[in-house]
């Protein structure tokens, strides 16, 4: 697919993104209607990313030794985790005193981070791929990636994980990751992905309506939605690529500021709250609408404008926050 492959998982990834953004977009009171479509995209939307993740990972051709790759991971991933955590525990430390702080935390939180997303939860996703990537090399080559395969299959299953250092996170996604490398294996299946998006997105559907809750077969379901979802979301971002340039290079653009847009969208949805609480009044579906509208658009916004125009200017900021 050459140059359409790398824009359609731009897109991909940009209409991934936007998911995210308006899943952590739940008010108190929010219609039926936008919760059940939150639920429904949380069934792909991170799948999704690690899908992507590991359809290029496999497809890397790196000569870079183990130690090599950790140490490069850990400075995209770990860098930008540790540091915007202890900011927003110190900011959140220091305001306490004499401002209404969120989930307030204590001095403990600074190193408990290590172990725990103490800053943001949402966070897990940047600890989770890290851990990811220190193990997935070991199983790259050859038929390891069956063991590799067989292992994540098993950890889906695991309901009673701990939250520590994220292992819950991690044996619901490492499946998602895994699949995602033999979709870059086997040529049917990246043509399945990107291609057929009313089939998956119908598979999707109906996979949200019929997953039964609290079984074996929930966990599955889930599973292979998460699945259908990714190659839903790939598909459809191929056929965007193909039919309207000004909207796919858009979202391409966003996919591309997807980091930094997934590090700093909740700050600035907080500050797009609390700048409402003072415009808008009134509980109606138009309020909601222009609210939801205007918080999903700045935690999407800012943080592109913030990259543009503090952390591209510092060579260590231009590389850790994109």
């Amino acid at each position: 697919m050459g140059k359409t492959r790398n824009i359609t998982f731009d897109i991909a990834k940009g209409i991934g993104i936007i998911l995210v953004v308006i899943g952590h977009y739940i008010p108190e009171g929010a219609p039926s209607w936008y919760v059940g479509f939150t639920h429904f995209i949380y069934q792909f939307h991170m799948p999704l990313f690690f899908v992507i993740a590991g359809f290029f990972f496999e497809r890397s051709s790196s000569d870079k030794g183990y130690w090599s790759l950790v140490r490069s991971k850990f400075k995209r991933l770990m860098v930008p985790y540790f540091i915007l955590s202890w900011a927003v525990i110190g900011i959140k430390i220091f305001s306490a005193g004499f401002l209404p702080v969120d989930r307030p935390v204590a001095v403990e939180a600074l190193y408990r981070v290590f172990y725990l997303p103490e800053a943001g939860y949402y966070l897990w996703f940047v600890y989770v791929l890290f851990v990811i990537f220190c193990i997935v090399p070991l199983f790259k080559a050859g038929h390891r990636l069956v063991v590799l395969t067989l292992l994540a299959m098993g950890l889906v299953f695991w309901q009673s994980a701990p939250e520590v250092c994220c292992v819950e996170q991690l044996c619901r996604h490492l499946i998602f990751f895994v699949f995602g490398m033999w979709v870059s294996r086997i040529k049917f299946l990246e043509k399945a992905m990107c291609g057929y998006a009313p089939l998956w997105a119908g598979v999707t559907v109906l996979l949200f309506f019929l997953s039964p809750v609290g079984s074996p077969l929930s966990v599955l379901l889930w599973v292979i939605g998460g699945i259908t979802g990714s190659f839903m979301v790939v598909a459809f971002s191929q056929a965007i690529s193909r039919i309207n340039t000004s909207v796919a290079n858009v979202l391409a653009y966003i996919g591309n500021m997807s980091m930094t847009i997934y590090l700093f969208h909740t700050l600035f949805m907080g500050g797009g709250k609390a700048i409402l609480t003072y415009i808008i009044s009134g509980g109606g579906i138009i309020e909601f609408i222009v609210s939801a509208l205007f918080i999903i658009g700045t935690g999407i916004v800012c943080p592109v404008w913030l990259y543009k125009w503090v952390w591209a200017k510092g060579k260590f900021t231009s590389r850790i926050f994109k």
